[in-house]
């Protein structure tokens, strides 16, 4: 049956670009819980190219995030550590963020660097982005967790307290918790990527339903939906839920891929 890969324009899987060891530390965390339920065993390793994977494999080990076991036929297990399980991205384990209160607190960066420093400027805004921070306006970013302790890794490593300060606030221009998350990050935007992802698993699940897959497809399937998940969920913050839009709908796709990836994995 010929598949109709998930795609958009503005939403595509490939824009958000992982190394192969993220990918099989991602994969590993959520082929593992699925497969030992069944109390079975699947090669992973099918799914990558040979020297990828296996490289990837090695490098797992070697930072001591995972474990190997030899198992018959050349063929071995990979396991996640409690040290692997801590990397994995939070994307896939959301709800560990969602059900988080929130004390009410706002942690506030504000920064002035030079325009001649172009290239550190860029590379601290994406690096405030991977910690899921907000732009509240030019170089004042806004968090509604602790970031004390990576606004030290920073000043340590890149100098960063040189040109930043870091304040804790209970208000911010007097305005409501969701008004203020509302300024600071791009809901909008976040919805239609929730949205759309919401349709093209629906369209997909069809698809899956309807015919006959091979254990290589599924495995390609599987890592097409899951790159998807995490491209669309890259720009959500993950805030505690009290400081939710009305329309958010983080949750229901994030228990959409799920669906999605037990429905191919108890195929493969």
């Amino acid at each position: 049956m010929k598949m109709t890969w998930l795609h958009h324009p503005q939403f595509c899987p490939r824009v958000l670009t992982r190394r192969v060891t993220d990918e099989v530390l991602d994969l590993l965390f959520l082929l593992g819980r699925a497969v030992a339920a069944r109390g079975r065993y699947f090669p992973l390793s099918r799914g990558f190219k040979p020297n990828a994977y296996f490289m990837a494999a090695h490098r797992l080990r070697r930072q001591g995030l995972a474990v190997q076991t030899d198992l018959s036929g050349n063929t071995h297990q990979l396991t996640l550590v409690p040290a692997g399980l801590r990397r994995v991205s939070a994307t896939l384990q959301p709800e560990r963020l969602w059900r988080q209160s929130w004390p009410g607190r706002w942690y506030v960066l504000v920064y002035d660097i030079p325009e001649s420093q172009h290239a550190y400027r860029k590379m601290l805004r994406v690096h405030l982005k991977r910690l899921r921070m907000g732009n509240l306006q030019g170089s004042v970013w806004l968090s509604a967790r602790d970031i004390r302790h990576d606004f030290d890794d920073l000043a340590r490593a890149a100098g960063l307290s040189e040109y930043a300060f870091l304040f804790e606030a209970y208000t911010v221009l007097g305005q409501s918790g969701p008004t203020l998350a509302a300024a600071a990050w791009d809901f909008n935007q976040l919805h239609q990527a929730h949205t759309w992802f919401l349709a093209a698993l629906a369209e997909t699940r069809e698809q899956l339903a309807a015919g006959a897959w091979s254990a290589e497809k599924l495995l390609a399937l599987l890592r097409e939906q899951q790159s998807a998940y995490l491209s669309v969920m890259e720009e959500d913050p993950l805030l505690p839920a009290e400081l939710w839009p009305d329309n958010y709908l983080g949750p229901q796709v994030y228990q959409a891929h799920e669906a999605l990836a037990r429905q191919i994995i108890s195929r493969l």
